[in-house]
């Protein structure tokens, strides 16, 4: 499990509980959840079946990509079989592609990772697919509108799909696949993209309260551009990104524990919608800390070229066989849309944050392209050997890992060892904790995979870990008191205080963590929202006057900052 794949889970049990409507985020994409939304309707999992089943979708969705692949390459290997030295002729080239599509997937996007990036890999073949068969004779009006469909659908995927689509629109309309079709037609396939969009684009902006795509764009540049804090919320305090609309209520006291049960739902509310707490965060431009920006990408870069380097070894093997004697300055057409495209996705994500899983499929049309005006120029001798040789290694590092070597290896592969938040989640749930009761944490907590594992919830933080590593036991009994009055059951720490102070608290040892101790502290208390008749409200519902919590943004019931009276407000 993963963070963002916390969230997505959320989104998926959200919308089985109450409806399609839970799967509008202002952060997050609608597809994904309800592919695992689907598959939970289908299978009925328990709480320590949900993750498999997860894993089950992404070998699903895996299977999407790779049939969306072969639909490309079909497509992109018959545009120019009519010439004499055709493509059909050189069997080495198949393999060679397949072996380029699976290095990427298993080793940038990755199946073990819950994103959606393997369903915009699909769709990002897909599309280059339909491009391809647009130069083809007998494509048509339809071919054009099922384009904008499938970019419309990418943007159901993922946000960045909307921008790269209208980029690729924009390249069709400057150098068009084919000379056979008019301008128009690629403005047929923008309407579609644009018609089809349309629904999302205007639920997300009654969400978030005014017009917009996605606010995904804009926050990860608040946050890896502008450095705006995202591991610990944003509190008031901190007006140097703007004021924050929704801060999460800061509970007085040392060491600082912020609280944010409620509206937000989720296991872990903070990451459930970003968009909702970071309301009202602004977007600069900082020279300085875009040049950081920037350099932190292309240090991504240098490590992924370095992973790159047998790829670049065989393209220096073509040229020098010859392949550079016969390059023209004008390759084939689709060349010129396919590669500026792919090349485009990567200098957007350069901006803000390029990772590995976002540019896996950008990073195989880039590389086929480049080989394709290479072979097509070599030997066939040449050819064959280079791509056998290259598409042989990929290969091969992508399965040797995957062997089993020895008897332990065997083992762990019929019996593999229990997860960290396995053994949380066991200790949690012989504390006494189990579905509905409300957790806090200690410092990162984007990883509190265990609440999810026993229904819980992830309600409170104490942000400083290393304060609270070195905490006095009057604090520690402050921070019992403080949790208990907001209804929180226990409060799990990745180290315990140093100076042993527990008090009247259990410390329980988790067994079989590798990386990290972890402190389990359960608390005695009930939740004050119990006593209330109401649904528990934080302004409503308050926790007794001894164990008084300030609310930095306090918005009166009536106020236009209330959440129950915000634009589009949460159900």
């Amino acid at each position: 499990m993963n963070p963002d794949g916390m969230s997505y889970l959320d989104m998926a049990s959200e919308a089985l509980r109450g409806g399609p409507r839970n799967l509008v985020n202002g952060y997050w994409s609608p597809a994904y959840p309800a592919l695992i939304g689907l598959a939970f309707l289908i299978v009925r999992p328990s709480p320590i079946q949900e993750f498999p089943v997860i894993h089950l979708v992404n070998f699903a969705v895996f299977g999407f990509a790779l049939l969306s692949f072969t639909f490309f390459l079909k497509s992109w290997l018959a545009v120019r079989r009519d010439e004499p030295s055709s493509e059909r002729e050189k069997p080495h080239l198949i393999p060679f592609c397949f072996c380029v599509f699976l290095w990427f997937t298993i080793n940038f996007i990755e199946l073990s990772v819950v994103t959606p990036d393997l369903c915009v890999a699909g769709i990002v073949f897909l599309a280059a697919g339909i491009c391809c068969r647009i130069s083809l004779p007998g494509s048509g009006w339809r071919h054009f509108a099922a384009l904008g469909a499938v970019l419309s659908l990418g943007y159901y995927a993922k946000a960045a799909m909307f921008v790269l689509g209208l980029v690729l629109m924009a390249v069709l309309f400057v150098r068009p696949p084919s000379l056979r079709h008019s301008r128009f037609k690629i403005l047929l396939s923008s309407m579609v993209l644009l018609l089809g969009a349309a629904p999302l684009i205007a639920l997300v902006s009654r969400q978030v309260g005014h017009l917009t795509i996605s606010e995904t764009g804009r926050l990860n540049y608040a946050w890896f551009a502008n450095g705006l804090q995202v591991n610990a919320g944003w509190t008031r305090g901190d007006d140097t990104h703007g004021t924050p609309e929704h801060p999460p209520r800061t509970l007085p006291g040392k060491p600082t524990i912020i609280e944010f049960a409620e509206p937000i739902k989720g296991t872990y509310p903070l990451w459930y919608d970003p968009s909702y707490w970071y309301a009202g965060a602004k977007v600069r431009f900082d020279p300085g800390a875009q040049l950081a920006a920037l350099k932190a990408s292309l240090l991504y870069y240098r490590e992924a070229f370095g992973q790159m380097a047998i790829l670049f070894a065989g393209a220096l093997a073509l040229v020098a066989g010859g392949a550079w004697r016969n390059v023209t300055p004008v390759p084939d057409r689709n060349f010129r849309w396919l590669f500026p495209w792919a090349i485009t996705a990567c200098l957007m994500y350069t901006v803000v944050n390029a990772q590995s899983r976002y540019l896996g499929a950008f990073f195989v049309l880039s590389w086929l392209a480049l080989y394709r005006l290479l072979w097509r120029r070599a030997k066939t001798v040449m050819t064959a050997l280079v791509l056998g040789f290259v598409g042989g290694a990929m290969f091969i590092s992508v399965a040797a890992p995957s062997l089993p070597v020895g008897a332990k290896s065997v083992r762990e592969m019929i019996r593999p060892d229990r997860l960290d938040y396995m053994h949380v989640a066991a200790a949690l749930q012989a504390a006494g904790v189990g579905p509905g009761d409300r957790l806090a944490t200690v410092g990162y907590a984007f990883d509190a995979y265990y609440a999810r594992y026993i229904g819980a919830r992830v309600t409170a933080n104490v942000i400083d870990a290393d304060a609270f590593r070195h905490i006095s036991a009057e604090d520690l009994s402050g921070v019992r008191v403080r949790l208990a009055g907001i209804g929180v059951k226990a409060l799990v720490a990745k180290d315990s205080p140093v100076n042993g102070a527990f008090g009247d608290w259990s410390g329980i040892q988790v067994p079989g963590s590798p990386r990290y101790s972890i402190m389990l502290v359960p608390l005695k208390g009930k939740r004050p929202a119990e006593s209330c008749t109401e649904p528990p409200v934080p302004v409503e519902c308050r926790p007794p006057a001894q164990f008084p919590v300030t609310s930095m943004n306090a918005p009166g019931p009536g106020s236009a900052e209330a959440p129950g009276n915000r634009k589009g407000k949460r159900e």
